[in-house]
C-alpha cells in the first residue's frame, strides 16, 4: 500500500517520512495500519481512499492501494 501523509503527520512516521510503503499480506483495517505505524488516527481528519473520500474506521486497505491523509486545517 502507497501510504501519503499530509500536513504535520509525517512527524509521527518512522523517519518522518511524507510517503510509505507499506507491504499487506490480506486486506486489512487502516485504523490497525497506522496503529501499528505509531500514527495517532486522533490525528487524522481526512481519508482518501484511491482517490475516494472515506471513513477511517471503515476502511480496509488492500497492498495495491494508495492512501492520503491529512490532519485538521488550522488558519489565521
Amino acid at each position: 500500500m502507497k501510504l501519503h501523509l499530509g500536513g504535520n503527520l509525517p512527524f509521527f512516521a518512522p523517519k518522518r517520512q511524507k510517503e510509505l510503503e507499506v507491504p499487506l499480506q490480506e486486506p486489512t483495517r487502516l485504523r490497525d495500519v497506522l496503529t501499528k505505524l505509531g500514527i495517532p488516527v486522533s490525528e487524522v481528519y481526512l481519508t482518501v481512499l484511491n482517490g475516494e473520500l472515506v471513513t477511517l474506521d471503515e476502511t480496509l486497505v488492500s497492498d495495491s492501494d494508495e492512501v492520503r491523509l491529512y490532519p485538521p486545517i488550522d488558519g489565521g
